[in-house]
């Protein structure tokens, strides 16, 4: 009688899920179309100028229509699925713990941006001077004053990491861990992370922070100090553009 095939000792070992990377694909297209939709709601009320160069008020609305795909399919698993939210590593340790991942992952996400990030584009900065990274996040910042201000923390320091870490590490790299090797998975996220932003220039600072996030999140299997990291990589950003 033969035993386990050394295939079936690694897809054994590969973690189960009660989801699959149908259930992730289902989620990001629904949060396209929410957009799309938000967008076109946009149009119809206030004009094109205002969808095409839209208030802080207006990039709420429609960042926060993404959500109901990235948090909504999440959410809809729990509660018609059973799914727990610690199935998707939103749990935590005890109170000391939960202090520790936070200022380890606020530290993770300071020096991934302030060091490694340029590090990144160094070689790119030897050939051009004409390359403007930060461009996007400098456009959300322009807008902001007064409240401004803090619906641009809201919507770039609170809501993005909470949302993106639980789809994109908590959902979709779990599902990408239970169909291949763990190392494949964590740059597959990374890669699908970077990509669904549609910021060309920006995609390896993207790919870059998805995989640090990836790596946290796989190495405690929670999502705590990913979730931190990604506070703390978002937050440097604003705060160094509105210093400057």
């Amino acid at each position: 009688m033969e035993g386990p095939t050394e295939g079936d000792v690694v897809a054994s070992s590969r973690p189960s899920v009660a989801w699959g990377l149908g259930h992730v694909g289902v989620g990001w297209v629904v949060g396209l179309i929410a957009t799309v939709a938000a967008v076109g709601l946009v149009v119809a009320i206030a004009g094109d100028e205002t969808a095409e160069d839209p208030s802080l008020a207006v990039g709420a609305l429609i960042q926060g229509a993404l959500y109901v795909g990235l948090v909504g399919v999440p959410a809809w698993l729990v509660m018609v699925r059973g799914v727990r939210w610690a199935d998707f590593g939103w749990a935590g340790p005890g109170r000391g713990g939960r202090w520790r991942d936070a200022w380890q992952g606020l530290m993770i996400g300071v020096v991934a941006q302030v060091a490694v990030i340029p590090a990144i584009y160094l070689p790119i900065l030897l050939l051009t001077d004409d390359l403007d990274i930060s461009g996007p996040a400098r456009e959300l910042v322009d807008r902001a004053d007064g409240v401004g201000i803090a619906l641009l923390v809201l919507m770039v320091v609170v809501l993005a990491p909470m949302a993106e870490e639980l789809f994109f590490r908590g959902m979709a790299l779990r599902a990408l861990e239970a169909r291949m090797a763990r190392r494949l998975a964590l740059v597959a996220s990374a890669a699908f992370f970077g990509l669904t932003h549609f910021q060309f220039l920006q995609l390896p600072a993207l790919v870059m922070i998805g995989l640090v996030c990836g790596w946290l999140a796989q190495r405690d299997g929670r999502l705590g100090r990913a979730v931190w990291a990604h506070v703390g990589f978002n937050a440097t950003t604003i705060v160094i553009l509105l210093a400057g």
